[in-house]
């Protein structure tokens, strides 16, 4: 796992690279990180209009806060596709970079990653004191969040590097990244329970593909469960959730491996 351990053999080149990549996306701005809260909190409005006031969706009827329950959900969302989106063109972005100068080129991903990690933080410092104040049983379980967010961090980190390393061989890989994250998005349960889908009694095998193919459904139920339910997150999730984050982490290795020496030709 040298792919990963260059991050701390090469610290200080991957603090400039997280520190230009957070300097260049809030250069200008007058708020800041807190720009980071406005697509989370818009969707969680329109959601909250469409689903609960205006079309009183029946999965939604019985969900407490609803507002809180869909923000639970969003906190994976936007880090997942923040990190992913952005890292997609992390080495084709620079490519000037990667021809000139010879370093661990895997450190451009992963500062993304980094750097979308400052913005989860900011969600959570928000999420967290409504969490705690409208639901008193979270403040027992808030703290078992940070399982499935290190899951989650692991995971991104690794599919940053595939999208990456694809995208510098084959530029459509950056329009299909696009195009798939709009379905995945309505396929992971954010503003609605996966456990209330009506379709599941009836299409079991389809509920397993949709729950075990897309790892962010039991990443989002397990970060629910201490921060929403004030439970627990269940040690099957824990376990799945790693399990998928560490083979993202080998295929990465894997992948970059074998195109690194073809990357400054590429780009």
């Amino acid at each position: 796992m040298g792919l990963y351990t260059d991050v701390v053999r090469y610290w200080d080149l991957f603090r400039d690279l997280f520190r230009r990549d957070l300097l260049i996306r809030y250069r200008g701005s007058v708020l800041g990180v807190a720009w980071t809260l406005v697509n989370p909190l818009v969707l969680m409005a329109v959601y909250t209009l469409l689903f609960s006031v205006l079309m009183h969706v029946p999965a939604n009827q019985g969900i407490d806060h609803f507002p809180l329950f869909v923000l639970t959900g969003l906190i994976a969302w936007v880090f997942f596709q923040a990190s992913v989106q952005t890292a997609t063109g992390s080495l084709v972005g620079h490519a000037t970079l990667v021809k000139q100068v010879r370093f661990p080129r895997q450190l451009l991903p992963l500062s993304v990653v980094a750097t979308n990690l400052v913005s989860l933080a900011a969600m959570l410092v928000v999420v967290l004191p409504f969490t705690l104040w409208l639901i008193p049983s979270t403040r027992e379980t808030f703290w078992a969040s940070a399982i499935p967010l290190v899951g989650l961090m692991v995971l991104v980190s690794g599919l940053a590097i595939i999208v990456a390393c694809a995208n510098a061989l084959f530029r459509d890989v950056e329009h299909l990244v696009a195009a798939v994250l709009l379905p995945l998005f309505l396929l992971t349960p954010i503003f609605y329970s996966f456990d209330q889908l009506p379709g599941l009694g009836s299409h079991p095998l389809v509920g397993d593909l949709l729950y075990y193919g897309n790892p962010l459904v039991p990443i989002v139920g397990a970060i629910r469960d201490p921060l929403y339910f004030g439970e627990l997150p269940s040690l099957g999730s824990v376990v799945y959730i790693f399990g998928v984050a560490l083979a993202g982490l080998v295929v990465a290795t894997i992948v970059f491996r074998r195109v690194d020496d073809r990357l400054v030709a590429e780009l």
